[in-house]
């Protein structure tokens, strides 16, 4: 098909970038299942290509719109259309392809090319059968080791309690065993260690042992490794920046403003500022090695006016970024400066939005747009007691990050850790059994939010997030915008 606008153009993205950030979103959570479709071979590109109506079979003779659609105009010219069945992103169609959509309001049969693209995204749907999710097994496992409870920094929403203790050697060892045994015997495909603390390049000697026993199990049990330091940016060395690209790990740097703005947030002990530290590792030492960290912004109601500021720093540095929301922890409670207000919330991400559509990276990017807002449909919000493990400095685990101090000691017995996790008492509750979700058009998309920020706002599990009304008039925006990018990428931009 040609590029043309009277034709009914269709774009969709089928792939996208995974931000790293402190939480451990699920992968492969949530199945779909359209009847009766049953293609033999899809399209294979983003426009039609070698199209034969013959090679699907279809037991129902007429079809009708998905419930809960998501539709909203573009520009003068493209509709973006999003069901909230959908394995893929938003599609855009032109005025025709979305009047084809329209047409389906009264039962009709399959005629066209276009009508079987949007069966595919789960757009339409058999009159006498409605579109069916099924839970899928995750296929990575993630865990996070707690290397040392150390840092250079003071940050005042940090959930760590810090002292100089730290992950001894056997202790790391033993974990990473633990890790790809209980991998093993779940039939996970793939393993994610992030290295956290506290500040992990302080023991960055450990994290270099552990990644090379984690590519030898790896190896050997044929998994696939991917890993993250995450860190503050503040003093990574030359030589930890070439190994960090030698041997594939990933980096992420906390960034939480420019200049003063960060510096509240994110002081050294003692009160200095630690931004232009960080500016210095990204622009003297990382970029110069071909290294682009995934930067994570978290917003509080100190930072909540300025993102807009940190957010065009990072894309003039084509630097991935992630906009995260503040969580209460234990050792917050008292810090109501920091609590979000939504107002200031949806204002500042809005500006920040404005930025990305100044610069409209052609990367995918919608993921890292809203906290813990995800375009891969997924039933829980993360992974905990599914696929999920955090390790304490000693060798313990915890069910979340959030909660070091919650945690429980392994039986020396005990090789498969799932079933202990399970045991804990944060509910990741399914969204299709929250109150308030059930009929959201983008239930599986935030799958009801944090659960322990919900717990701790509510009192339940069951229920939305308190942020509910922040992602509901935050994520059209963020959808608009992955759809000015597809039209970008292909060359439609006017």
């Amino acid at each position: 098909m040609n590029k043309e606008l009277d034709e009914p153009i269709f774009l969709v993205e089928t792939a996208f970038s995974q931000f790293d950030n402190d939480c451990a979103c699920p992968d492969k959570g949530l199945g779909l299942t359209i009847e009766p479709l049953k293609p033999e071979s899809a399209y294979s590109s983003n426009f039609l290509v070698n199209f034969d109506k013959s090679k699907y079979s279809l037991r129902e003779d007429v079809f009708c719109q998905t419930k809960q659609t998501h539709v909203q105009k573009i520009n003068e010219k493209f509709y973006l259309l999003m069901s909230p069945y959908t394995s893929n992103g938003p599609c855009v169609v032109t005025h025709k392809g979305f009047d084809r959509w329209k047409a389906f309001e009264e039962p009709l049969p399959l005629e066209k090319e276009l009508d079987f693209l949007f069966l595919e995204q789960g757009l339409l749907h058999a009159k006498n059968n409605k579109i069916k999710t099924n839970r899928q097994t995750p296929e990575t496992l993630e865990a996070w080791i707690h290397v040392t409870n150390a840092c250079n920094l003071d940050c005042p929403y940090c959930y760590v309690r810090k002292s100089s203790a730290r992950m001894s050697v056997e202790t790391g060892e033993r974990t990473i065993e633990s890790i790809f045994h209980t991998a093993t015997k779940h039939g996970f495909k793939n393993v994610k260690l992030k290295y956290a603390g506290g500040e992990a390049t302080l023991h960055f000697a450990l994290v270099k042992r552990l990644h090379n026993l984690a590519q030898q199990l790896a190896d050997t049990h044929g998994i696939g490794l991917r890993e993250v330091v995450l860190s503050n940016g503040v003093r990574i060395k030359e030589d930890d920046a070439i190994w960090l690209k030698q041997h594939d790990v990933k980096l992420m740097v906390s960034l939480d403003g420019i200049g003063e703005v960060h510096d509240q947030q994110r002081p050294f002990l003692g009160g200095q500022g630690s931004f232009r530290f960080v500016e210095k590792t990204i622009d003297e030492v990382l970029l110069p090695n071909e290294i682009f960290p995934d930067i994570t912004i978290t917003i509080t109601a100190l930072n909540a006016w300025h993102i807009a500021e940190v957010v065009e720093w990072c894309l003039k540095r084509e630097l991935p970024v992630s906009l995260n929301f503040f969580r209460e922890n234990l050792l917050t409670k008292n810090r109501q400066e920091l609590e979000l207000e939504e107002k200031s919330i949806i204002e500042g991400m809005l500006a920040a939005y404005d930025v990305f559509k100044r610069y409209l990276p052609e990367r995918p990017f919608l993921n890292g747009l809203l906290d813990r807002v995800q375009t891969e449909p997924h039933a829980h919000t993360c992974g905990v007691n599914f696929s999920y493990l955090v390790f304490t400095h000693e060798g313990h685990l915890t069910q979340c990050q959030m909660h070091l101090d919650d945690h429980f000691e392994i039986p020396a017995e005990q090789r498969d850790l799932l079933p202990i996790m399970q045991q804990g008492p944060i509910q990741n509750v399914d969204v299709e059994e929250k109150e308030g979700c059930k009929t959201c058009e983008f239930r599986y998309r935030c799958s009801g939010g944090c659960p322990l920020e919900t717990f701790r706002a509510t009192g339940r599990w069951d229920v939305k997030s308190p942020h509910c009304y922040i992602y509901k008039t935050l994520y059209p925006e963020a959808l608009k915008l992955e759809g000015l990018r597809l039209l970008k990428v292909h060359g439609l931009m006017t």
